[in-house]
Order: C-alpha cells, then structure tokens, then sequence
C-alpha cells in the first residue's frame, strides 16, 4: 500500500540567507552537500514507498528498521523529487537520488512512479 501525504513546508529563506552570507558559489556547494536536510524540510508531499532493513555501519551486527519515503520538494522556484531512508522517528537519513525539474506537473509524475 503506498500513501501520500501533503506537507506544505519550504525552506527558501535559509537558502536566501545562505546566499546572503556566503555568496552564490558557496551557497550552492552548502545546499549540495546538505541536499539531505534542505529538501527534507522543503517537502510539500512525500510517499511511503515501504519498508527496508539498515544496516548501522558502527555496529555490524546492528541493523535499523527504516522507511523508503519518496518525496516531492520545491526550492527556489525549482521542484525536486527524490526517495529517501527515513528512521522511526521520521528524520531523513540517506537522500538515494534527486532529480530537478522545471515544472511541478514533471515533478509529480516522477513522485508517482517512485519505486
């Protein structure tokens, strides 16, 4: 069963203030390296894809359970769609892809075909 909830959320003011700070060229390679975060908290609609078995890379004989969640994400005028591992307390762990797209229509097609 996959469900997909509305969350209505943006973060384009801290991506403006990095920018503020840091410059553009600067800005970019924050928000590239903290992809995970940014579109997390940018999610408009995200969708449970299932579940999957972690691995803790710390303790070998650990494991976690985690959620695939396939996400929906605008930021700066852009729409994002990607799949991330979520834990038990619905905090994103792993971003696994990430595709841009100009229009929110492209957007949401790519949430549904999610797998």
């Amino acid at each position: 069963m996959n469900m997909t909830t509305t969350i209505g959320r943006g973060c384009d003011a801290a991506v403006d203030a990095l920018r503020a700070e840091f410059g553009s060229v600067l800005a970019e390679r924050i928000f590239e390296a903290e992809a995970l975060d940014f579109l997390w908290e940018a999610r408009v609609r995200e969708r449970y894809l299932g579940e999957q078995i972690g691995w803790d890379l710390c303790d070998e004989d650990a494991y976690r359970q985690l959620s695939r969640v396939a996400i929906l994400s605008v930021l700066e005028g852009s729409w994002y769609t990607g799949t991330c591992l979520v834990d038990g307390q619905g905090v994103a762990v792993e971003l696994l892809w990430k595709r841009r797209f100009a229009s929110r229509g492209e957007a949401e097609f790519e949430l549904l075909r999610a797998r």
